[in-house]
């Protein structure tokens, strides 16, 4: 797929979180991007040919009204979509994304209009209205933990019917200016901690004083989701919500404010009404000794985030990546005795 670059840009520079220039491998990893404002990145001039985004394509393209992802895309100045997830299950799911330029900065805010297909040129998909999400626990909780310069990102209710290797294009559009944004993402009949499948049971360490939980959780200062194990927590007769994620030594920094994210709901529901877990995935602080419930999981990446009903049954997939508060508590809400 064609990641023709931006080369000027022009409008409202607050579009650009000017903070956050990563590096492509944080970026595909995070996917988490900078805090929004209404109107869009605009330029001119791209590599490739770029037109002028009032051509009839492009219009065409705002109004859902294009044949192809080619179509969507054309004559408008390319971003990047990174997508937050390894894989997505056959139906509908949360899509988070985020979208950049060529030179890595991170498009902010607007509501990106999403388009799916398993080629350039089938009819696609769509449109997928995305809204963005703002993450402020962590400075709202005061975390020390490592975090990602990126605090926000994009989300999208999307539909995808079958297995395969599906392509997408973004399109976020305000004010006449138009930018598109295009990736890809592997859609399974088959991923892990499906939503609906069984929570896999297991001791997960427990600790009530600022000690010791120290001793089994690297966020700094050290969370309080440590006070109950996830086997008594899915006979207990309440929902719980588990993290798993390793604030001190997470690869894409975003794990602190996902814990976080997850402390405020917490904080809001109360533990009299529903379980909230931490698991620390590197207890000993070694990266070669993951927590043995993260393996039995299946995860290979982090953060992960998971609701469980009331029978053990997975209700809430939210992970991998980033999350916020008001998520955990719309998934969590309907569960609640």
């Amino acid at each position: 797929m064609s990641d023709r670059p931006v080369s000027r840009l022009v409008g409202v520079p607050e579009l650009l979180d000017r903070r956050a220039r990563l590096s492509r491998r944080e970026l595909l990893r995070s996917a988490a991007l900078a805090a929004g404002a209404s109107a869009l990145l605009a330029a001119c001039g791209g590599g490739s040919g770029s037109k002028s985004s009032s051509s009839s394509t492009a219009g065409a393209s705002s109004q859902g009204q294009a044949d192809s992802l080619r179509a969507l895309a054309a004559n408008l100045p390319q971003l990047s979509l990174l997508n937050a997830q390894s894989d997505l299950p056959v139906g509908r799911n949360r899509f988070t994304f985020g979208l950049s330029t060529s030179d890595n900065r991170l498009v902010q805010g607007g509501t990106p209009r999403l388009w799916f297909a398993t080629d350039q040129t089938s009819k696609p998909l769509g449109p997928f209205e995305a809204r963005f999400l703002q993450m402020d626990a962590y400075d709202k909780l005061k975390d020390k933990s490592p975090r990602s310069e990126l605090s926000g990102f994009y989300v999208a209710d999307v539909d995808l019917p079958a297995a395969g290797n599906w392509l997408a294009v973004a399109v976020i559009d305000a004010n006449g200016q138009r930018a598109a944004g295009q990736g890809a993402i592997p859609v399974k009949d088959r991923v892990v901690a499906a939503v609906g499948s069984k929570a896999i049971s297991g001791r997960t360490p427990v600790a009530t004083s600022q000690a010791d939980i120290a001793k089994i959780c690297t966020r700094e200062p050290p969370c309080s989701m440590h006070y109950i194990s996830l086997d008594k927590a899915l006979v207990s007769g309440k929902p719980t919500v588990i993290s798993f994620a390793t604030p001190l030594l997470c690869s894409s920094r975003m794990c602190g404010p996902v814990v976080d994210e997850q402390t405020l709901a917490f904080q809001k529901i109360g533990k009299d009404k529903a379980n909230f877990i931490h698991l620390e995935i590197y207890p000993q602080r070694d990266i070669n000794k993951p927590a043995p419930l993260f393996l039995e999981w299946g995860f290979q990446s982090e953060p992960w985030l998971i609701v469980i009903d009331r029978g053990g049954a997975i209700r809430g997939r939210l992970g991998e990546g980033p999350v916020v508060a008001s998520e955990i508590e719309t998934a969590l809400t309907p569960l609640l005795p």
